[in-house]
Formats: structure tokens, C-alpha cells, sequence
């Protein structure tokens, strides 16, 4: 057996320390961010990527660019001309967008890129830091002693909500996560711990009245015990969901407010009821190139009394990914995605090295992430961006590394 020093030792000579541990740290960062409420997640994400950035003979692999990714550049561009028409008169999110196209990207590619110690170092500290944000979010659903420490009342009613989008990362990285305590703990022990994941984030999303991570908990799960059988027809499945409701969510979601009263309902729900109805009314009107990039945020004079209150019917968002596309980009935007989306589906079930498990961990990731695309957050939001690049980097983990893609082609006939 090894000792400490010639562990080091080995962990030195395969790739230096920089990289595993800058990939470590970005990992122990953003669970730190997520149990504080996800919105620093892009932070430890660009961090943890530039810490463990691979070496230029590395990142000259990346070249030619991908047909995923460069539909995905495509779309980005078109949101920068987009701007020229946006009665929101800011380039901020576009610059954002292009920025985190690259850095957020780079995070999982520099996790794939290590192998040997460096990658068991990554392994059991992003999986430890991740189990660890559980552990706040538990305590607080039962106890409600940490929002005490720091605010009452409304104060407190608005950090509690603002908790959600870390209950919602964590949701979204659960399958992931469940995969990886399964590799780690073989046997009947893992698959004990792995239910405990799977429970907990149920249980977080009922204790933070966060129906929307309930449902994601439920379909991740699906997706995911889908994906052990069948990894490559799951994770297409998963991308089909997310094209679908992107395509015809002006079409479906009008339809599902017909037959629910806003009034029946909470009041973020009846909310939504009332928004996506007026959404769809100003998509009729520049349908094929949107309003332009952010311009729901100018969407404030036109108001609805509900719960007697009187509020706009457009906040900041639509609250689906679908509608803020069609809503700002419009019929241009949307193919651009769709066909980001298709590509990307198609790259990853094609992949030969693709394991069940992998599979598993990203087809359950996805499914969760099209809930929440579905009733709850914008297209355009930094942190969920960040989010998805670390529930990417987590599926790395769950997978192959690059080493062992090398073997196998230097193996091919």
C-alpha cells in the first residue's frame, strides 16, 4: 500500500498539482455557493475552470469546434443582434452569455482532461462537498434555526425564497450525484446511500414548498433508472423533452391555463397563469425575430389584480425557458436552440465510451433541468448556466476519463 508522500509523489509526475486541486477547489466552492443559495455558483464554476485549466496541447484538442457548440456561438450571436432592436438598451447579458459560453465550458473539459490520483482526488471531494449541501437544507426544513440567525419576517421570507434556486441545483444534481455514490460505495451500501440522496432532495423540495423540485426529484429518478438500461435512447429521450417545450411552449402552456383557475392555486402559480397567456400575446407580435435580447424586463405597465394585489403581468422573465426564447429571440432564436440542443443529443448518444452509468447520470440531470426550464426559471440566468456546467462536470466524473478514450482509439483497428 501507498503511502501519503508517494501518493504525492505519483499525483506530481502524472500532471502537477495545479489541476487537480484547482479542479478540486472549484468542486468544495460551489457546494459552499449552493449552500448559500446558488447565486455565487458561477463564480466557483469560472474559478474552478480557470484554476484547472489544461494546458494548450490540451485545449487544441478542442479545435475544430464541435457542431454543438458552434450552433450554440450561433445563437449567441444572433442574441447580440438581437440588441439592436431590444428596447432594454444593454449589451450586459450579452456579454455574460458569450463569457460564460466559454469559461462555464471549460470546467468540465478540464475535469475530463485529468486521470490517475488527481482524478480520484477530484472524485471523492466533489462528491463528499456535494453530499454536504444536503445538510444545511435539511436542518433549515425542520428546523427553520439558520434563517432565524439572520433575519425575521419579511427579510426572512425573502431569503427563504431565495433558497429555492440552491434546493433547485441541488435537485438537478442529484442523479448525477447518485450515480457517483453508487461507483463509490459498490454493492448494497451505495445503493442504501444513493436512496438517502434521492429521499433528501424530495424532502428539501417539499420542505422549502418547492413543487417544482418535487416533480424534477420524481422525473430525474425516471430518467435515471431509464438510463441504466438504456443510456443512449434515455439521454436522447431527456433532449427530446427539452425540444419539445422550447418549440411549442406558445402553443401548450395557453392551453393548460384554460382549464386552471389562477385564483385555486398559490400565489406564485396563479402568477404564472396569468403571465404566460400575455407572453404568448406579445410573441404574436415579432414572432419570427423576438423583441430583442432582455426585453421582458421592460414589460412593467401592463398589470392584473390578483389576491388584491396589483402586479405586471411580466416579471423580469416568463418563468420558462421556452417562452423567454420565443419572447426575445424569436422564430430565429428557437431553431438556433432546438438545433444546439438535437446536436448535443446526438454527439452524446453516439459517443462509444458512453457507460450506463454515465448515461444514467446524464439523462437524469436533464430531466430534471427540463422541469425547471419548464415552470420555473429564465433562459438567460448566470447561475443556471453555471449550474448546468458543474452538473456537467459531475457527469465527467460518472464516465470515463480522457485517458481512457485514448486507449481505446489507440486500441481501434
Amino acid at each position: 500500500m501507498h503511502g501519503a508522500p508517494e501518493q504525492w509523489s505519483e499525483l506530481w509526475s502524472e500532471q502537477g498539482f495545479r489541476r487537480p486541486l484547482g479542479a478540486a477547489a472549484g468542486f468544495v466552492l460551489i457546494s459552499l455557493f449552493v449552500m448559500a443559495g446558488a447565486l455565487g455558483i458561477a463564480l466557483g464554476v469560472a474559478l474552478g475552470a480557470l484554476l484547472a485549466l489544461p494546458p494548450w496541447h490540451r485545449l487544441k484538442t478542442l479545435l475544430p469546434l464541435n457542431l454543438a457548440f458552434s450552433s450554440f456561438l450561433l445563437f449567441i450571436a444572433w442574441a447580440w443582434v438581437t440588441t439592436l432592436w431590444s428596447p432594454y438598451h444593454s449589451v450586459d447579458q450579452a456579454l455574460k452569455m458569450t463569457a460564460g459560453a466559454f469559461i462555464y465550458g471549460l470546467f468540465p473539459f478540464a475535469v475530463w482532461t485529468l486521470r490517475g490520483r488527481g482524478r480520484d482526488l477530484v472524485f471523492n471531494l466533489a462528491l463528499y462537498s456535494a453530499l454536504a449541501m444536503f445538510i444545511p437544507y435539511l436542518v433549515e426544513g425542520t428546523t427553520g434555526v439558520i434563517s432565524h440567525l439572520f433575519a425575521e419576517g419579511a427579510a426572512r421570507e425573502a431569503m427563504l425564497r431565495d433558497a429555492t434556486r440552491g434546493v433547485s441545483a441541488i435537485v438537478m444534481a442529484s442523479p448525477a450525484l447518485i450515480v457517483l455514490v453508487m461507483q463509490r460505495w459498490p454493492g448494497r451500501s451505495g445503493r442504501i446511500v444513493s436512496v438517502g440522496v434521492f429521499l433528501a432532495a424530495l424532502a428539501i423540495s417539499f420542505l422549502f414548498s418547492l413543487s417544482a423540485g418535487v416533480l424534477a426529484s420524481v422525473l430525474g429518478g425516471i430518467f435515471l433508472l431509464v438510463g441504466f438500461r438504456y443510456p443512449r435512447s434515455a439521454v436522447l429521450g431527456a433532449i427530446l423533452l427539452l425540444v419539445a417545450m422550447i418549440t411549442l411552449a406558445p402553443i401548450v402552456l395557453p392551453l393548460l391555463t384554460r382549464y386552471i383557475d389562477a385564483d385555486t392555486v398559490s400565489f406564485s402559480w396563479g402568477w404564472r397563469l396569468k403571465m404566460w397567456p400575455y407572453v404568448v400575446t406579445q410573441i404574436d407580435q415579432h414572432a419570427l425575430v423576438g423583441w430583442g435580447l432582455d426585453a421582458s424586463r421592460t414589460f412593467t405597465a401592463d398589470k392584473f389584480q390578483m389576491h388584491g394585489f396589483s402586479l405586471s403581468y411580466l416579471a423580469m422573465h416568463p418563468h420558462n425557458i421556452g417562452l423567454h426564447i420565443w419572447l426575445e429571440t424569436g422564430l430565429v432564436g428557437v431553431m438556433l436552440s432546438v438545433t444546439t440542443l438535437l446536436l448535443l443529443g446526438i454527439s452524446i448518444a453516439s459517443q462509444p465510451q458512453l457507460s450506463p452509468w454515465q448515461g444514467a447520470a446524464i439523462a437524469g440531470s436533464m430531466a430534471a433541468f427540463f422541469v425547471f426550464a419548464t415552470l420555473t426559471y429564465g433562459a438567460w440566468q448566470e447561475w443556471l448556466w453555471a449550474c448546468v456546467a458543474w452538473v456537467a462536470a459531475l457527469c465527467v466524473l460518472a464516465g470515463p476519463s480522457d485517458d481512457d478514450h485514448q486507449e481505446a482509439n489507440d486500441g481501434a483497428p
